[in-house]
């Protein structure tokens, strides 16, 4: 089972420039969806694969801490980092860095459960995920 995700490498595109002339807040979480939907087919378990078999995960919960703005055109570094899981639900720790300096400028600690799409409702979270987590390294 790999864990060794490298994370992704994005732009940011003008369209995610606000008012204020910066990457408005909201294109931050969804730049660590791509990043954990990169996570998750680097598992094995690509995301559109889980929806044909009827589950999916749902985030429950997001820690978001915003520390320095991202501007039009920086190169950002989206990590995925899994914490902890039982049965049916989970933790990661997700790091944006701007790679022209290396400093971090948002970081979030994400709870989810593994949907049942049929029945919504929470269900087991996989072996291949309950396995990751028991191979990282301990928080």
């Amino acid at each position: 089972m790999p864990t060794d995700f490298p994370g992704i490498v994005l732009r940011v595109p003008s369209s995610h420039i606000d008012m204020f002339g910066h990457c408005n807040h909201t294109h931050y979480l969804e730049y660590m969806e791509w990043a954990r939907f990169s996570w998750a087919a680097h598992s094995g378990a690509p995301i559109p694969e889980m929806v044909r078999n009827g589950v999916g995960p749902a985030i429950l919960r997001a820690d978001v801490r915003y520390r320095k703005e991202c501007l039009y055109d920086d190169e950002l570094h989206v990590s995925v980092e899994p914490l902890s899981a039982r049965r049916d639900i989970g933790r990661l720790r997700q790091v944006i860095t701007r790679v022209v300096d290396g400093e971090i400028a948002c970081e979030a600690e994400l709870t989810f459960v593994m949907l049942d799409l049929r029945e919504r409702r929470a269900t087991r979270l996989p072996a291949h995920f309950l396995a990751q987590v028991a191979d990282a390294p301990a928080s």
